[in-house]
């Protein structure tokens, strides 16, 4: 599968020498995607608390510093200005809040997905290489999402259990986005079914 919108780069050479060391000795390759830099309008529900955070942020950490820098307490020093670094971590957080739908543009060609005869791999590059697994007698129901070009989100049930507490607790692997995302889904169904067959790994392309 031939995704046109990545790039052949340095991270993307990193990620399939990586998933080379990582594939057992013959482990197949069955489907793989890189994803896309492609934005889920549904990230942007965050905003309906990321906005008054930080806005209420700014404003505390703006009306704090100009109240010390005008309020004729230079003789406290350091101490007065505690009040609004104390808004700065606020800030910071709010900023993130509001970057975060945005990540996928910065992660386009850094994250690889990838279906084995054996398992379902996320292989990330971020400052370090990060590999999740999901090993087949783990995946469960899948959820997809799928747009009109094909590409699309995969959300596989990997755990339904309780907590310490005896509340029921799912957990999930998320596949998003990625071209031919159905291409994905079959490939993890015949794994969960059993029916994928054994072989030589199959070369990756980009």
């Amino acid at each position: 599968m031939v995704d046109q919108q990545q790039p052949d780069n340095t991270a993307m050479a990193r990620l399939r020498l990586a998933l080379e060391r990582e594939l057992q000795a013959g482990e197949t390759v069955e489907w793989h995607g890189w994803q896309l830099a492609q934005i889920d309008p549904k990230h942007f529900l965050s905003y309906i608390f990321a906005v008054p955070w930080t806005a209420f942020a700014l404003a505390w950490t703006g009306i704090a510093a100009t109240a010390v820098a005008h309020g004729g307490v230079e003789d406290v020093g350091l101490v007065a200005w505690a009040f609004p670094l104390f808004g700065v971590p606020f800030v910071a957080v709010g900023a993130w809040m509001l970057s975060r739908p945005f990540v996928p543009l910065w992660e386009r060609g850094r994250v690889l997905y990838v279906v084995t005869a054996k398992r379902v791999l996320k292989l990330a590059i971020g400052r370090d290489l990060t590999i999740d697994t999901v090993p087949a007698d783990r995946v469960g129901p899948a959820q997809r999402r799928e747009r009109h070009d094909g590409s699309g989100w995969l959300r596989l049930t990997v755990r339904i259990g309780r907590d310490s507490d005896g509340d029921r607790q799912t957990e999930y692997f998320d596949i998003s986005p990625v071209a031919e995302v159905s291409g994905a889904g079959a490939a993890i169904e015949r794994l969960a079914s059993g029916a994928l067959p054994a072989g030589p790994a199959a070369a990756l392309s980009s």
